[in-house]
């Protein structure tokens, strides 16, 4: 498994240069520093790791639900598995050959009522537990459109209750003020 990460978009020219034209319609649609961000992380991790140049990184995200161009992204006819997330303070990418993978990245400073609200969610107002169960659902596919509170751990892996798969669950050091999960199929 290998994480890519980034603070801040340095080059928006180079950015909007490795969107696709469906990426480039929801940026158009919707701009963000955050997404742009996010996907030039991801097609230069994904080009890193297989030899294509970052505009060229088949990038496919279809959303299980409605059909858009805003679901989990892919790398369309490769056997690498990628994941993405977004937080106010930093963008992180995961890719693994291994299985499938998932990462979440939250910022360590939130408020009481954030915290609160993860405890309801997920079971405990812990941003170690939230980081945790994200990058399962992540891995797992399906998102938050399973339960959070169906993910449970033993020591480093996880399972979920509806699912037979289980998932390697990693915590990473980026920088001090971010906290980072990452989970990979085993």
């Amino acid at each position: 498994m290998i994480l890519r990460w980034a603070r801040n978009l340095d080059d928006r020219a180079a950015a909007l240069g490795v969107l696709s034209p469906l990426e480039r319609a929801r940026y158009d649609a919707s701009p963000s520093d955050s997404f742009l961000l996010g996907r030039l992380v991801l097609r230069r991790l994904v080009g890193e790791l297989t030899g294509i140049a970052p505009e060229d990184v088949p990038l496919a995200a279809v959303c299980p639900d409605c059909g858009g161009p805003h679901g989990r992204p892919v790398v369309a006819g490769s056997a690498l598995h990628v994941s993405l997330s977004h937080s106010a303070v930093a963008v992180v990418a995961a890719a693994s050959w291994d299985g499938p993978v998932g990462v979440d990245v939250e910022p360590l400073e939130q408020s009481a009522a954030a915290l609160a609200a993860v405890g309801s969610v997920a079971g405990e107002a812990s941003l170690v537990r939230w980081t945790r169960v994200e990058a399962v659902l992540k891995a797992d596919g399906r998102g938050l459109r399973v339960d959070p509170a169906l993910v449970s751990f033993t020591g480093d892996e996880a399972s979920i209750a509806d699912s037979p798969a289980r998932y390697r669950v990693a915590d990473v050091q980026l920088a001090p003020d971010v906290r980072v999960s990452v989970a990979v199929g085993i």
